[in-house]
């Protein structure tokens, strides 16, 4: 017995001894590496996306947002046998569609512990995963781009990659909207499911920041909508439109067809690209307003001056150049209004090669607007120094330079602004999610491209155009439009020349009296033949229908609502009184006294309305020369200036209804 209790205390020492040093050799010697282990199991180290910031149009309405979904991940070391991989390649390729090579590429990282699987997946898929069960494989949500309006601005928009914006704004703001990435730390627990260590990330630390553009939802839809309508109506390829604010250079609208849904931009680039900004064509008459501007600003030519326009035909540098219908004598005006090539070309070498330039490049030709959009092209003009005489002849009518859409809208713009080029702008400001403004835009004066008169003197004839011209289909019956219509000739890219197809536009801007909008419509390549695919036909109807709509949604009165009530007010109560320039606030008490004299024996008007094509003569006792010219011109009347100093007389009286365009004779007589 003695000898057996010994042999049983020997071997249970010996078990001992084995337990107490295996639990050393573990506690000691094996602790870093199993403690490594029990991490590697249990604890993740995940990458917080990051939340794109918003996109909101210019009052508040949302055109990009970040909405959460759900995205796969796996453990590739949870599957180590062959076996345990081809079962769950089974399982998870058909709840993701995914092709099963695929899913056995990414399970066989054994060295791995994280592998995307796949990346925001629908609602569905993520159900028919969560069924599975299976260990190794977790769910994470992550923020997708979504643009809740669909089509609405796609091309300025652009859209969102797997990890950055492709195209539009999402590109070309990519470092502010994308926000910062956090690490976080996550644990497994006794269920299986990972737990955050430390919670979920402050959203303001993930966070990008939000933009606020200057287009307007409403205005894009109907510019989008008109433009559509359009292209499909003259079997066109294609087309883009443009509404800009006159007086701040501001981007109301800018529309591409076809559109494109950026939840869905599919794989076609061209389809993506934002033709109105990127695309550098030959703009055709459109530039004849400008040439014409320039030449009456620099005193080469009269707005009553007659030129004769060949009847059609002027064989002249050795080529011939046609007009579309034979034009005999035509002033500046007319020449705008029947849109003859010749009588432009005549006018063109009037300018000469280096001040025709000159003066387009002073429009904002030749160079990048600046409007914040990826991929904007610069156009081209010819060299002076290098322009061959037929080239100078065929600049004036819009051929042989090239010019994009956004630019001829700006350019436009000056005409209607009285003649200063502003800058466009499309992103209206940057806001951090702190509350910080990291960019902010508003009106930018480029510079001046013509004087105020001669925006005056354009504005009279580019509404011609609109009255009894080329641009007859875009005039509207409540306001007064002013713009010109361009068909061009587009170059055959393979055998050189121009070929059959054409660029049809038209554009201008209203209301003619009080610009508020200028207004580009492009239709490219419309079928048919003549007169069927000339701007005047395919373009303006559209353009006419934006304008309205435009207006309509900036709560513009129609000129004959304002025309009543300011006829109404008459003799109700008295206009307030009109700001008098520097040079007429040292006027004496007593011309003061002698203008109160005057109005208070001039009749008061009754309230009555005013027929189309009619205008109300303002009262401009007791202003000075500059502020009675430019009352007179917001009604669109002439003036006959009679002495100096302050008016003290004028015919026809205060409150006369009259023609448009009337001349009105005007007094004036000294203080004192």
């Amino acid at each position: 017995m003695r000898v057996r209790a010994l042999m049983l205390g020997a071997v249970l020492l010996s078990l001992l001894s084995v337990v107490l040093g295996r639990a050393a050799k573990v506690q000691l010697f094996d602790r870093s590496r199993l403690a490594r282990l029990q991490r590697d199991q249990t604890r993740r180290e995940l990458e917080w996306a990051p939340r794109r910031g918003l996109i909101l149009d210019r009052l508040g309405a949302p055109l990009a947002v970040t909405r959460d979904v759900d995205s796969i991940f796996v453990d590739p070391s949870a599957f180590e046998s062959p076996r345990a991989r081809d079962r769950a390649a089974d399982l998870l390729a058909p709840a993701l569609k995914m092709e099963r090579r695929k899913v056995l590429e990414k399970l066989a990282q054994p060295e791995k512990k994280f592998v995307w699987l796949k990346r925001k997946i629908d609602e569905a898929a993520a159900a028919r995963v969560r069924l599975l069960a299976l260990d190794g494989v977790e769910l994470v949500k992550e923020p997708k781009r979504f643009y809740p309006q669909r089509e609405l601005a796609g091309h300025v928009l652009g859209f969102v990659g797997e990890e950055a914006g492709q195209e539009g704004l999402e590109r070309e703001l990519e470092p502010l909207l994308k926000g910062k990435s956090v690490q976080v730390q996550a644990t497994r627990d006794a269920r299986g499911n990972m737990v955050l260590e430390h919670g979920v990330p402050d959203p303001a630390d993930l966070t990008g920041a939000t933009v606020t553009l200057t287009l307007d939802s409403a205005i894009q839809l109907a510019t989008e909508r008109e433009l559509g309508k359009a292209v499909k109506s003259a079997g066109a390829v294609s087309g883009w439109a443009i509404v800009l604010d006159v007086n701040s250079g501001a981007v109301l609208a800018l529309a591409g067809s076809p559109a494109f849904d950026a939840n869905k931009p599919g794989r076609d680039p061209n389809l993506w690209r934002d033709r109105a900004v990127q695309d550098q064509l030959e703009p055709g008459s459109t530039i004849k307003s400008f040439v014409v501007a320039r030449a009456i600003e620099e005193g080469v030519l009269r707005a009553d001056e007659l030129l004769f326009c060949e009847h059609g035909l002027w064989a002249h540098a050795g080529r011939k150049i046609h007009d579309t219908h034979p034009v005999d004598w035509a002033t500046p005006a007319t020449v705008l209004r029947e849109s003859s090539n010749i009588c432009a070309a005549k006018i063109g070498e009037r300018l000469g090669k280096e001040k025709m330039i000159e003066g387009l490049r002073a429009f904002g030709f030749g160079e990048k607007t600046g409007v914040g959009l990826p991929g904007e092209a610069r156009g081209a003009l010819g060299d002076p120094r290098r322009m061959a005489q037929i080239a100078l002849d065929t600049t004036a009518f819009g051929q042989g330079m090239s010019a994009t859409g956004l630019q001829e809208t700006v350019a436009m713009a000056a005409i209607a602004n009285g003649g200063l080029l502003l800058r466009p702008y499309l992103i209206e400001k940057v806001v951090a999610p702190d509350g910080t403004v990291l960019q902010s835009r508003g009106r930018a004066e480029v510079r001046r491209a013509i004087s105020v008169s001669t925006s005056r003197t354009l504005t009279a004839m580019l509404e011609e155009v609109v009255s009894k011209g080329t641009g007859t289909r875009a005039a509207l019956t409540e306001y007064r439009a002013a713009g010109k219509t361009g068909t061009a000739q587009k170059v055959d890219p393979i055998r050189g020349g121009y070929s059959e197809k054409r660029l049809a536009s038209f554009l201008g801007f209203v209301p003619a009296e009080a610009p508020r909008v200028a207004i580009l419509v492009v239709i490219d390549e419309p079928r048919g033949a003549g007169a069927d695919v000339t701007g005047g036909m395919v373009a303006a109807p559209a353009w006419g229908a934006i304008a309205r709509e435009s207006l309509r949604q900036l709560g513009v009165m129609p000129e004959q609502s304002r025309e009543n009530i300011m006829v109404s007010s008459i003799g109700l109560s008295s206009p307030a009184p009109e700001a008098a320039a520097p040079e007429e606030q040292d006027a004496s008490a007593s011309a003061a006294n002698e203008v109160q004299q005057l109005q208070a024996r001039s009749p008061k008007p009754e309230a009555r309305s005013v027929p189309p094509g009619r205008t109300v003569v303002p009262d401009l006792a007791g202003l000075g020369a500059r502020t009675a010219l430019s009352r007179l011109a917001a009604r669109s009347l002439d003036a006959e200036l009679r002495g100096s100093g302050r008016a003290v007389a004028q015919s026809p009286r205060a409150g006369a209804i009259v023609k448009r365009g009337a001349r009105v004779k005007v007094t004036l007589a000294p203080p004192g």
